[in-house]
Order: C-alpha cells, then sequence, then structure tokens
C-alpha cells in the first residue's frame, strides 16, 4: 500500500539498484537509496533523484520506494538500459573478521546515462530547490564520464540548491581501477559536509586522521570520519572535535553500514540538533544494519531511540546490539 509522500527535506541523488541474492530474491539497494529509505523510516521525508529501467528491476525499486514513503518524483525511467543490480558475497579474513565482496553489473545502466542536464529537469529542480539537505555520493562520479560532470555541476554551481550539501565519499576501488582519488577528495571540498570512513579515507587521501584529513578537506562546515567499530568524529572548520565511541554490535553483514549512519545523521541535522546527537544517532543507524543481511534495517522503537539519544555516555558505551534489538543497561 503506498504511502502519504510530502515535499521532500532531503534529496538523495545517485543510481537505484538492485541487490539480487543467491536464491533469486531481489531488493532494492544503492548507497543514496539507502540513505532515503533510512531517513524516511526516521520519519524524515525524503526524496530520491535518479535513473531506473523500463525493466521488471525498475518497476521493483520504483514499487518499493512508494510503500516506504520516498518521493520518487525525480526518478526517471529509460526506456533503452537497463537498471543497475548487484550480488554480493559473505566471507572471513584471515583475522576472522567477516567481510562482503560485491559483485556489480552497472556499466551502461539507465543511471549511467545521466549528466549534468538531469539538474534542469523540473521535478529534479523542484525537489533540489526544496530541500534542506541534498545528499551525494563519490559513486555517482564513477558510473561514467557523464556521471562526473554531473557530479562536477552539482557540487559547483549548486543549482536549485540553498540547503547544506552533504557527500559521502564511498570509495569503490572496483567501480574506478585506473581512477586518480583526487577527483574524489576534490568533489569532498566542495561540499558542506563530508562522511568519509577511516580506511577509505587511507586509500583515498593518505590518512584516516580526523586532523590530518581536516587539513586537506579544509572546506566543508563539517567532516566526519567513521572509524569502523571503534568511533565517529566530527571536526569542524575551526578544528573543534565531538567523538562518539561505536555502540558494541554482534556483525552480521557490514554492507549498508555506512548508509544507516549517513540517514540517522542526516535525521539529526535537519532537526537542528547538536552534533554529538547527530553522531549518536548515527551509530545507532549503523548499528541496526550491522545486525541484518539486507542493506537496510527498521530503527528501534522510538522509546529505546530516546534512551539511547539522551542517556549518559556510560550507559551508552554498555549497550550491546545483536539480531534481537539493542539491549540497554538495566535500569535505563
Amino acid at each position: 500500500m503506498q504511502q502519504t509522500v510530502t515535499a521532500a527535506r532531503v534529496a538523495c541523488l545517485g543510481e537505484p539498484l538492485v541487490l539480487v541474492s543467491g536464491d533469486g530474491d531481489a531488493h532494492p539497494a544503492g548507497a543514496e537509496l539507502n540513505v532515503a529509505v533510512g531517513l524516511a523510516a526516521l520519519g524524515v521525508p525524503a526524496g530520491l533523484i535518479g535513473r531506473l529501467g523500463a525493466d521488471e528491476y525498475g518497476s521493483l525499486v520504483r514499487t518499493e520506494l512508494r510503500r516506504r514513503g520516498v518521493d520518487d518524483s525525480a526518478v526517471e525511467t529509460d526506456p533503452h538500459r537497463r537498471t543497475g543490480h548487484y550480488s554480493k558475497t559473505t566471507g572471513t579474513d584471515e583475522t576472522g573478521e567477516r567481510t562482503t565482496t560485491s559483485s556489480y553489473a552497472r556499466a551502461g545502466s539507465a543511471a549511467s546515462a545521466m549528466g549534468p542536464d538531469l539538474l534542469d529537469r523540473t521535478a529534479v529542480s523542484a525537489m533540489l530547490d526544496g530541500a534542506a539537505i541534498v545528499h551525494c555520493s563519490g559513486i555517482t562520479a564513477a558510473l561514467s564520464d557523464t556521471c562526473r560532470a554531473l557530479m562536477c555541476r552539482l557540487l559547483t554551481e549548486r543549482p536549485n540548491i540553498s540547503g547544506v550539501l552533504s557527500f559521502d565519499v564511498n570509495w569503490r576501488e572496483q567501480l574506478w581501477p585506473d581512477a586518480d582519488p583526487a577527483v574524489v577528495v576534490d568533489l569532498a571540498n566542495r561540499a558542506d559536509l563530508v562522511l568519509v570512513g577511516a580506511d577509505e579515507a587511507i586509500r583515498v587521501a593518505g590518512t584516516g586522521d580526523p586532523g590530518q584529513l581536516r587539513r586537506i578537506l579544509p572546506s566543508p562546515q563539517t567532516l566526519v570520519v567513521k572509524d569502523g567499530a571503534r568511533r565517529a568524529v566530527a571536526v569542524d572548520r575551526s578544528g573543534d572535535t565531538t567523538e562518539v565511541p561505536a555502540l558494541r554490535v554482534d556483525v552480521v553483514e557490514p554492507v549498508g553500514a555506512g548508509d544507516a549512519f549517513a540517514a540517522g545523521y542526516l535525521s539529526g541535522l535537519v532537526r537542528g540538533e547538536d552534533t554529538l546527537t547527530c553522531l549518536r544517532r548515527g551509530h545507532i543507524g549503523a548499528a541496526a544494519t550491522l545486525t541484518v543481511a539486507t542493506d537496510w534495517a527498521p530503527p528501534p522503537p522510538e522509546a529505546v531511540l530516546h534512551r539511547l539519544l539522551t542517556c549518559s555516555q556510560a550507559d551508552w558505551s554498555a549497550t550491546t546490539v545483536t539480531a534481537a534489538g539493542f539491549a540497554l543497561p538495566e535500569g535505563m
């Protein structure tokens, strides 16, 4: 049943994908789609800007977006190109840590044909103009030359954008086999908010240290460095930092956790909350997604969410998360 959709407070621009599992099941996916779905689940009106093929996967994505309350009015359908999709396999590395390998089929997809002129479409312009936050990622720039030109125009000219421009680095080596990561660093430095994992920051910028990254990316208002199971650190232009340790999680599968973190953080930002609360929201979203095999998970019940956002640092650090849910300390 279709939910009522209100004007998007957060507009997410990127490629909608379909995740195809080994048993043939298919689920909507893609970094920016994951963020939009996560925001909608948190009660934040969200919309997606992108392109789908006129195929079964495209219909699946559009139906699911509407069911989850995501505005798809700026998602175009290409009658000639297919919807991108991917599969993933899980395993363990030499240390026993769980790993995921993704295999993409997105070359020549409908979204790969996006270009700078997409931003002039009536539906796209309207969504950008009405959004308090516009969220995008480095993945889109890797899809094609025209997509790279789209991202350059978006982040340089900011057409119809008066709100915060958010950029998740999302470095994917398999999409950039011969590319210079300086391209993504340059795009990131044009945004207002940058989110990056410490591990990918090392590969892209040569360091995962928040202070050193802040010097490499001086322009954004806020830089958020996600350091896996350890912590997340936000650094503003003046160098002031806010750090929140990650929750302890029994990890099932890691893909999608970064997108869930972004959705959580942005849900706090659009509500005008302080940085510490935004970081906690990010960790909560990531923790929930780490306990499922799909790319997103429902947020915890409202009462649990409120307790986690307002508890002491000691109680926060004592909370554990499993597939059964969030286990808060006794008496919280």
